[in-house]
């Protein structure tokens, strides 16, 4: 009797030991899936904006919320951020992104993270640009002006494509302005022509025919992988300025 039940009950281990070990291949492959395909969100062309380092903040209202781990104090911004909040990769999230790295990078001393929702935007053009530094930085836009922290100045005079940004951080009175030269990527001529392909896809996508539609998406991707990874010459200016001069700005702006 006890031969007979012997190699039952070592069968009825080693079934037990495969399922088991079955789960775990399955939970891995699961995860593994979940995990793949957050990376691959977007064409494969692109794969390289998940190396691009996040921008971190520390946050107080995270901690106030109770939403941190304990003893964490930092949140992180990242490109794919953007990207997830624009709904596609983009040349005005990557100028938005770059934008907001250059101001943090500009205003923080080493090993220091800034507050996010404390900085105060000041555009010359109200378009999708500031609206991305908006959403990585925090500045919200109020219709009361002492809490608006996200002004358009269009008085802001400018050649073609050339944005203007004042940035200010109150807690420290610091401000930077930032001049970004769009057209500098591939000149003026050929961005209208984008435009225009833009404007008639949105009207009717199968009005662009298919050289059109490769010519914008292959530049679409050069204009991305430029200004993210900064290999253009003089697409960025960036002058610290006395925070008095900022104030000023903001002044004349909550006046009007």
């Amino acid at each position: 009797m006890k031969k007979y039940y012997q190699p039952i009950l070592m069968n009825t281990f080693l079934s037990k030991g495969f399922n088991l070990s079955l789960l775990i291949l399955l939970l891995i492959a699961f995860y593994g899936c979940q995990e793949k395909k957050d990376i691959e969100s977007w064409s494969e062309k692109y794969n390289f904006i998940y190396n691009i380092e996040p921008i971190i903040f520390h946050y107080d209202h995270g901690i106030l919320a109770g939403s941190y781990p304990q003893n964490i104090e930092t949140t992180e911004v990242a490109f794919n951020d953007v990207c997830n909040y624009m709904g596609h990769v983009c040349l005005c999230g990557a100028g938005g992104y770059k934008i907001s790295e250059i101001v943090v990078n500009s205003l923080k001393s080493p090993e220091e993270y800034l507050e996010k929702g404390d900085f105060i935007l000041i555009s010359s053009r109200d378009h999708s640009v500031s609206d991305v530094i908006s959403f990585v930085l925090g500045c919200t836009r109020r219709n009361d002006p002492e809490k608006n922290q996200y002004f358009i100045d269009s008085k802001i005079e400018a050649p073609k494509r050339e944005y203007h940004y004042f940035i200010g951080y109150p807690p420290q009175k610091k401000a930077v302005h930032i001049i970004y030269r769009k057209h500098m990527l591939i000149g003026n001529e050929l961005m209208d022509r984008l435009w225009k392909v833009e404007l008639a896809y949105e009207e009717n996508p199968s009005s662009v025919n298919q050289t059109d539609l490769k010519l914008y998406q292959d530049t679409m991707y050069k204009m991305v992988e430029d200004v993210l990874l900064n290999q253009e010459n003089e697409l960025f200016n960036v002058e610290l300025i006395e925070y008095d001069k900022f104030q000023s700005i903001l002044k004349q702006l909550k006046e009007e």
